[in-house]
């Protein structure tokens, strides 16, 4: 089943205001919207360029009157920067991921945590964190976009869980369609992806990649997963 996100009209950006607020020109006038996406932007906004997918809020009054939905990149590729539709592309992936009929519940607390998801199978218990990625370079899927000390808790956190007999799994989703394989991000992000690395490689906490097609009609972007990816990590080099 797609994920489905509306929007009312293609933008030209103008300027990132800040972690949540990104301006633009619209039919309106020059608006600001929201952006649910705290990562880094520019690999996919060029200022001055149409491409801001933007639906209006009902709730006017407030300091944004639009949502950033998605970026059409310069080659015409729609990268979603909702990040809510991360967990609800896993949802509707899980099966593929884990296999066979699965119980899935998500925000669940366990040992004191809280997750994502937690499935449940007749193989186990997976305890799951979901990153969605929308930086792509030569169809690599790099995460983070920005430095995330977040994501190094949310790692440390499945490495403790699989202590507990818990199968502990970091999902990346793709947010744009040319994503083939993934990869933890060391330019951007070096103690992320250090411990990401080092955790993959000594089979203690498990990585995969969700690919997905992107379908752009009038009003609407239709996202769907199609197949899970490997996780690549590069080869260890000096000073890694």
């Amino acid at each position: 089943m797609a994920v489905e996100l509306r929007y009312d009209e293609e933008a030209v950006f103008l300027r990132r205001v800040n972690r949540f607020v990104v301006e633009v020109e619209s039919s309106r006038g020059v608006v600001r919207c929201h952006l649910m996406d705290t990562g880094r932007i520019d690999h996919l906004a060029t200022p001055g360029r149409r491409g801001v997918l933007i639906a209006w809020l009902s709730r006017l009054g407030g300091k944004t009157v639009c949502r950033a939905q998605a970026f059409k990149t310069a080659g015409g590729v729609v990268a979603v920067v909702d990040s809510r539709v991360p967990n609800r592309l896993f949802a509707e992936a899980a099966p593929m991921v884990v296999g066979g009929d699965a119980s899935i519940e998500a925000e669940r607390e366990v040992l004191g945590s809280r997750l994502d998801f937690l499935i449940s199978t007749g193989r186990g218990l997976w305890a799951v964190e979901v990153k969605g990625v929308n930086l792509s370079l030569d169809g690599v899927g790099l995460f983070p976009n920005a430095p995330s000390a977040r994501a190094v808790k949310h790692l440390e956190v499945l490495a403790r869980l699989a202590r507990e007999g818990v199968k502990p799994l970091m999902a990346f989703v793709a947010l744009r369609p040319d994503i083939k394989v993934f990869a933890p991000n060391y330019r951007v992000d070096r103690r992320f992806a250090s411990l990401a690395c080092t955790l993959l490689r000594r089979g203690l906490v498990g990585m995969v990649g969700i690919r997905v097609s992107i379908d752009l009609e009038p009003g609407v972007v239709r996202i769907r997963p199609v197949a899970t990816a490997p996780v690549q990590c590069p080869p260890l080099q000096p000073g890694r």
